[in-house]
């Protein structure tokens, strides 16, 4: 996998993210964020989004997986046909702030919701994220066309 950082984790990047979304958010709105965040998934994750049109969501998988467990997160994978769910429940990201009682920037998350969009389009897959608040949220892959999800 080409994203592995493997050096010490420097868990204060969440801290500076968070501040830049929160100025971004307050001075420039919403769709300049999604613009960012579009172009992230675009340009830094360009070998997880070409991965993902060639038809192989491995890739993101791993992704997810390896950040997850490398920064203490709490989450489960569920695999039931061609849909694959991520379900946090701890995300090492919000819990960070948490801790530390650092405001969660309004669309903190939403880096999560339009990275994960944009590294669907143009592939057979359609990845969508519930952010269910707290550092919850169940993020899905499933091959387009495929059997209606349920939402619960």
């Amino acid at each position: 996998m080409r994203y592995r950082e493997t050096g010490e984790v420097h868990l204060d990047f969440h801290r500076t993210a968070n501040g830049t979304i929160e100025y971004i958010g307050r001075h420039y709105g919403r769709e300049f964020l999604d613009e960012i965040f579009r172009r992230t998934a675009q340009d830094v994750y360009r070998a997880v989004r070409e991965e993902m049109r060639q038809g192989n969501a491995e890739s993101l998988v791993e992704h997810w997986a390896y950040f997850f467990d490398r920064e203490g997160g709490q989450y489960r994978l569920e695999r039931e046909g061609d849909t694959i769910r991520m379900i946090v429940d701890r995300c090492p990201a919000i819990a960070y702030l948490n801790e530390r009682g650092i405001p969660v920037a309004e669309h903190f998350c939403r880096q999560t919701v339009v990275i994960n969009e944009t590294l669907a389009e143009g592939s057979p897959f359609e990845v969508t994220t519930e952010v269910q608040g707290g550092g919850k949220c169940v993020q899905t892959i499933r091959r387009k066309g495929g059997a209606e999800r349920s939402e619960g």
